[in-house]
């Protein structure tokens, strides 16, 4: 009680504070609303981007997995792989959330400090306590005692969907909420604060929309990749890729990778015959191999109606087990299971979207722009977020040497089916 005792002698005294210029107080509190449905929302729209185009990069590292143990002069072989990710249903959409938060006295302490002794509030922060009310009317407007004021979409787009989603707020049902909270009835509020709420209230944005992506059902990828044999049966591996656009959905990507194989097969098969000579690959019963790759990305992008600024840096780890079978003047055939662990740190940094704008009187009705007289959004906001993922990955495929070259094609099926293949040249 001594909490709530405490807020309310600060509402007596302080209720000139809540009667500033009301146009500013909730463009500040439209602001914090937007930054926790962003946080709520808005990164599940764009994480999937982040992790397509970085599932579909640590892809593609082995066609065969017979290494020789010694060679007489180093091998090299050069290619283009190139990679087709699918997406499904299920990186286009998602259930999307109200940001909300119990109604709780202790919370107060957060937002105000007031001094008994010298009767003295020594700490305020009046947008935050009226951003904290709102958090409570929305959890009482979806699961309170007032749940259905509000309604949650059931499925939004992420920016690999399409189709725009809205929460709406409509003003009779936050006056409703507001005047149905704890802290509405009781006796020490004073009704210049309550005028005040109302009045923010009045002038909040009815609806804030979550838009659509652009309905993207596969993503393409080529990546250049190097590699040079033999030591003791081990290969290395080099790729890298400056920074290229790969479109509107994927933005600006960087990309290096390192990676070592190492022959199991040459611990079980005599690469040798009685004679001495080497075994030629295609009389061997089969290969098997093992692989390290290590892989850093860079992606930046502007996503969205609201242009949010991306940058993403990924580190991914792929470990895995192949083996492949060669078939005389006809194909070889190569399989293998990728154990992927992926890191991913996004930076978001976004503004309140066109449409709030507007409603806000920030923006000329009909502009997208600042105008004379309509600034528009002049501080944004930002996000950050940390991934860290794991994933199993098959890979399935065959490979057609023709001359110095190498045609292949292979089926990667895990929660993100690939498709790739792509030519490389051996010397």
């Amino acid at each position: 009680m001594k909490s709530i005792f405490s807020f309310f002698l600060f509402l007596t005294i302080y209720t000139s504070a809540f009667a500033q210029t009301s146009s500013d107080f909730t463009i500040d509190l439209a602001r914090k609303f937007s930054r926790d449905l962003f946080e709520s929302n808005g990164v599940l729209y764009m994480e999937p981007v982040v992790r397509v185009i970085n599932s579909t990069s640590n892809s593609r590292f082995f066609t065969q997995a017979y290494v020789p143990t010694k060679v007489n002069k180093p091998y090299f072989r050069i290619g283009i792989h190139g990679m087709t990710g699918l997406v499904n249903d299920g990186l286009k959409y998602y259930s999307p959330s109200m940001p909300s938060q119990q109604f709780d006295a202790n919370e107060m302490g957060k937002y105000i400090e007031y001094s008994i002794l010298d009767q003295q509030i020594t700490r305020l922060d009046t947008v935050g306590l009226i951003h904290y009310l709102f958090q409570n009317m929305m959890y009482d407007g979806t699961k309170g005692n007032h749940a259905g004021l509000i309604n949650v979409p059931s499925r939004a787009s992420t920016a690999l969907g399409t189709g725009n989603t809205a929460f709406n707020l409509p003003h009779e049902s936050m006056r409703t909420l507001f005047e149905s909270h704890p802290l509405y009835n009781l006796p020490f509020i004073p009704q210049s604060l309550k005028d005040s709420v109302m009045s923010a209230i009045n002038q909040f944005p009815e609806v804030f929309t979550l838009y659509g992506g652009s309905n993207l059902d596969v993503v393409f990828a080529a990546i250049p990749q190097f590699e040079i044999g033999s030591f003791y049966g081990t290969e290395l591996l080099l790729r890298v890729i400056p920074p290229v656009n790969l479109g509107k959905t994927i933005g600006d990507f960087a990309f290096w990778g390192i990676g070592v194989k190492h022959s199991i097969s040459q611990y079980f098969f005599d690469e040798y015959n009685a004679a001495g000579e080497l075994i030629d690959v295609q009389d061997r019963p089969f290969d098997i191999a093992a692989q390290f790759v290590y892989q850093g990305t860079y992606l930046e992008n502007k996503v969205g109606v609201t242009n949010a600024d991306l940058e993403a840096d990924a580190t991914l780890l792929s470990c895995n087990l192949h083996a492949s079978k060669s078939f005389r003047d006809i194909i070889d055939i190569y399989t293998g299971i990728s154990y992927e662990t992926i890191d991913i740190k996004s930076k978001y940094t976004y503004k309140l979207s066109a449409e709030t704008q507007r409603q806000l009187g920030l923006l000329e009705q009909g502009s997208d722009v600042p105008t004379p007289g309509y600034p528009g959004d002049q501080q944004p906001q930002t996000t950050e977020l940390t991934l860290d993922a794991s994933n199993i990955r098959w890979t399935i495929g065959f490979v057609k040497p023709i001359g110095n070259f190498d045609i292949f094609l292979d089926y990667s099926v895990s929660r993100f089916d690939i498709l790739s293949g792509g030519i490389q040249y051996r010397f």
